[in-house]
């Protein structure tokens, strides 16, 4: 497997896990509601982060490649400033799943 189909993988998986603490409830219908849920958008961070840096990478990408692409994502991740400029412990949550998205081990 390359390296792009096992961060596909782990996408998935980390789908799965979103959609098992979410139940039927989508993060969107939690914010609106006025509901703060941060293990559904730890979740929800590490798909996004996982699609990112799939995105990013070649089908020829090799681990070391990958790695690569994943630490300068956590370094954009680890500035990005949260949305209104305030920080809130689902926006924490989102990013700190994010980070632990970009630090999964890819086999060699």
């Amino acid at each position: 497997m390359n390296a792009r189909d096992e961060v596909r993988r782990l996408r998935a998986a980390a789908a799965e896990a979103w959609a098992a603490t979410m139940g039927d409830v989508t993060s969107c219908a939690l914010a609106k509601d006025g509901r703060s849920y941060p293990a559904g958008k730890y979740h929800e961070g590490r798909v996004a982060a996982l699609g990112e840096w799939m995105r990013r990478l070649t089908p020829e990408a090799d681990a070391a490649a990958a790695r690569q692409v994943a630490r300068g994502l956590a370094a954009d991740w680890a500035a990005r400033m949260p949305p209104g400029g305030g920080a809130n412990r689902d926006w924490e949550s989102y990013r700190a799943g994010g980070l632990a998205a970009l630090d999964e081990p890819l086999p060699e």
